[in-house]
């Protein structure tokens, strides 16, 4: 003999979801997501922001390198007479558009025609005497043409600034200060 097993009342078809419950859950998972959105956005621009701030310790901390490594005399680290610094300027170029390869792209003292600028790094020194020293604080530097046997020290700062901007952030810049002694 055969048993029939009734359905629940009101269900007569498949069992399953009803469209009510499915737009229901559908909202649900929207509202969360929704609400992850955020943090994603949030990613993006730190981690922009880490790549500026990687790409810029790493263009002063090769200028200062290469400044610590050559004489003391060497005309890199020499101030002009007169003057109390001495200033470089060079740029970082992504390379030109038009061309391929990634042959001009580098660091410039002059960036025209090598693509666009995407860091600007400045590289100053300054020369002090060891008397300098006495208060604590380098304010006086020492003028070019001062006789060399008075010259102790040099300052080396650079600083590598980021010239965009954009949606997720950017523009993040260093500045590296290191003293070279005689």
């Amino acid at each position: 003999m055969h048993t029939l097993k009734h359905l629940p009342a009101g269900r007569h078809g498949a069992a399953g979801f009803s469209i009510i419950e499915a737009l229901i859950a559908s909202a649900i998972l929207l509202i969360i997501a929704l609400g992850l959105l955020p943090l994603f956005s949030r990613s993006i621009s730190d981690n922009v922001s880490g790549n500026d701030a990687t790409q810029a310790t790493n263009g002063s901390r090769t200028q200062i390198e290469e400044m610590l490594l050559v004489p003391f005399s060497n005309d890199r680290m020499t101030i002009p007479a007169g003057a109390t610094f001495a200033e470089a300027k060079t740029s970082y170029t992504a390379g030109a558009l038009n061309k391929t390869g990634d042959a001009d792209e580098g660091w410039w003292t002059t960036p025209a025609g090598h693509g666009s600028v995407l860091w600007t790094r400045t590289s100053e020194v300054r020369q002090y005497t060891v008397s300098d020293l006495d208060d604590g604080s380098l304010d006086n530097p020492k003028p070019g043409g001062t006789e060399a046997t008075f010259i102790h020290f040099k300052e080396v700062t650079v600083t590598v600034d980021n010239p965009k901007k954009n949606l997720f952030g950017g523009g993040q810049g260093i500045t590296l200060r290191v003293v070279k002694p005689f």
